[in-house]
């Protein structure tokens, strides 16, 4: 490992003095590693099966820094080669000019804007000590202009980006698919997820334009070897390559020490209260310590849940106000999600809570999560096991929790796709004991499972616990979960619950054979949902076309919830529907060593959002009327 390198990992900025499992099984095979195809004895590929969280993503990028710095050296050999000049600094400084400005060194594909913004930043501190090095990021709703003007101006050294983003590239302009015609290395980071979410035909796309093997070195990580996985590996890896298996035998790919917990509510009615239990109960056993991930399966889930947490959790949460709720999905500017992504990856608070849908689930690194909860089944067995390893990062001293909250109609999911995960059952009743019995053992005294360090004085309503304020007495606050389904169902926006309906139809259609029930049990029980869970007086209306053209019937008159009718949103006439909705113009980002910065002229964080998401439940619901 080259010096600069090795102080970027021991000293600054990583400060690193072990290495993890698959670190030290990949950078074991350096300097072999590192040399160019013309040098090595046997091929340079590399596939390594490892968990989420065990800081796979250092150990391809030393490999990737050191071939990068032997390519460069060989060229300023061979340009004193070349001029018959056997020591001249300023013509071996040319020619590894010149190579770096014209040849891409390596590229990484990921699947998510997030987790490319992340790796960038490991990948820029890693090269902290090499001051020549640039680090590119290709990824949507960012500017192409200023990616392309970083690419024509800079060094080529590493890039890292999106499939979606890079095809698009390649395919129209020139500078781009001539650059990366001499890419040395490719990355697969995160190819299970890749694949999963349809990237397959972007893939083989993008292996067009590059060199082939062995010209091109090629590492393959995945934390599932699907046999999807398996083909890419066949067709784009060198025939002998090295395989590396981080998860002995049979081991479930989730982390072993991570205790999970599955809860089928009796009903509906007692979803939200059980998950806000969930939380309170997570703030109760990590007081000053709770960080915890909400996942929901859909956009729309994702905004209703925002918004009843941030307004039930002040008054039912042992933090109260205190606790911090960030909001993070796909309809979201990518500098919003961007901005809040590192903010809850910064957050110290002691009681936050990312309500997220699935663009988190995946390969972004938020140290100290305590817990996991997912509501809903998500899209695949293996995207339960990528959104629990969200948790217990970062220390040894966050052991995590995953909880599982499903509908009694979901509950196929567990009994056919979760056979082989260790996920024990925990019952409402259950939860609510040991929620009882956490508030008795705080309210007779306050801050007592705190370390010594974050206990300080308390008030007579607030015991002070790191930076947030615990509610106290909290036992009596415990009734008020039960109390729940009125207060949502006399508040919600009926438009906003009947887009978050259709929504899940559209989602769990698609889910029924691995939940092994018909459209039409999946369709009563979303019915059932909005009855229930939301406490409306009637499922919202879905017109006779729509369930048609999804192979259903609605057997209810034509004027059954026409009422819902009244809340469509209205829109001026020769607009086009899409007009207003995602962002318009991107400011030009700023590409530093700390963070990945960019920002949305005209147009705040959450303006991409009615004003019905953003209503204070407080407020009473206007009446509807006909005009």
């Amino acid at each position: 490992m080259s010096p600069g390198t090795f102080k970027a990992v021991t000293v600054r900025p990583f400060q690193f003095s072990h290495m993890t499992e698959v670190q030290q099984a990949v950078l074991g095979m350096l300097p072999d590693l590192a040399l160019p195809h013309t040098l090595a004895q046997s091929p340079r590929d590399v596939m390594v099966r490892a968990r989420t969280g065990t800081g796979k993503t250092l150990a391809f990028l030393v490999p990737a820094i050191e071939a990068r710095l032997k390519m460069l050296q060989a060229a300023g050999r061979k340009a004193l080669t070349d001029n018959g000049r056997v020591n001249d600094p300023a013509l071996e400084t040319r020619g590894k000019r010149v190579l770096a400005r014209e040849e891409v060194g390596t590229l990484i594909l990921t699947p998510t804007r997030e987790l490319a913004i992340q790796i960038a930043n490991e990948a820029l501190n890693l090269t902290k000590h090499h001051p020549d090095f640039r680090v590119h990021v290709w990824i949507g709703a960012t500017s192409r202009r200023t990616q392309m003007r970083d690419f024509m101006t800079g060094t080529r050294d590493i890039i890292v980006a999106t499939p979606g983003r890079l095809r698009d590239l390649l395919e129209s302009e020139p500078d781009v698919k001539r650059g990366l015609s001499h890419t040395h290395q490719v990355i697969f980071d995160e190819a299970d997820t890749m694949l999963e979410i349809g990237f397959r035909d972007d893939i083989e796309a993008i292996m067009s334009y590059l060199p082939p093997t062995p010209q091109r070195q090629t590492f393959l990580f995945s934390a599932t070897l699907s046999s999807k996985v398996r083909e890419i590996a066949q067709k784009h890896l060198a025939a002998g390559h090295s395989y590396i298996d981080c998860i002995k035998g049979q081991d479930s790919p989730v982390h072993a020490d991570i205790p999970q917990y599955h809860t089928v509510v009796p009903s509906a009615s007692q979803q939200i209260p059980h998950i806000l239990r969930t939380i309170a109960h997570d703030q109760l056993v990590n007081p000053g310590s709770s960080k915890v991930m909400l996942f929901l399966p859909t956009t729309k889930m994702t905004q209703l849940f925002t918004t009843i947490i941030k307004q039930f959790g002040r008054s039912l949460l042992p933090a109260g106000r205190e606790t911090t709720v960030y909001e993070i999905h796909s309809k979201r500017p990518q500098s919003s999600r961007t901005r809040t992504s590192d903010m809850f990856r910064k957050d110290k608070s002691g009681a936050s809570v990312l309500v997220s849908s699935d663009v988190s689930a995946r390969g972004v690194d938020y140290p100290g999560v305590t817990r996991v909860i997912q509501v809903g089944i998500p899209a695949t067995r293996e995207q339960y096991i990528h959104r629990v390893g969200r948790t217990g990062r970062g220390s040894k001293e966050v052991k995590g929790r995953g909880d599982f909250v499903l509908l009694p109609w979901e509950v196929g999911f567990i009994s056919w796709q979760l056979t082989d995960i260790p996920i024990k059952p925990i019952t409402v009743a259950e939860l609510k004991t040991q929620l009882a019995t956490l508030a008795e053992k705080h309210d007779e005294s306050p801050g007592h499972s705190l370390p010594l360090s974050l206990k300080t004085s308390r008030s007579s309503s607030f015991s002070t616990m790191n930076s947030i304020r615990f509610q106290t007495p909290y036992k009596p606050l415990l009734d008020e979960f039960d109390r729940l389904g009125s207060q949502i169902g006399s508040q919600l926006d009926v438009e906003a619950v009947r887009e978050t309906f259709l929504s899940l139809i559209g989602y769990y259609f698609s889910k029924s054979t691995e939940l092994r029930v018909s459209n039409n049990v999946i369709l009563e029980g979303c019915r059932q949902w909005t009855t229930d869970a939301l406490a409306q007086e009637t499922p919202p209306y879905v017109s006779e076309m729509f369930l048609q053209r999804l192979g259903l019937e609605d057997r209810r008159t034509k004027q059954f919830g026409r009422g819902a009718k009244k809340f469509a949103p209205t829109r001026r006439q020769n607009v086009p529907s899409w007009d207003g909705r995602g962002v318009q113009k991107n400011k030009n980002r700023e590409w530093t060593s700390k963070e990945y910065e960019t920002g949305v002229r005209g147009k705040e964080a959450d303006g991409y959002r009615t004003r019905r998401y953003d209503q204070d439940f407080r407020r009473p619901r206007q009446t509807a009327s006909l005009h």
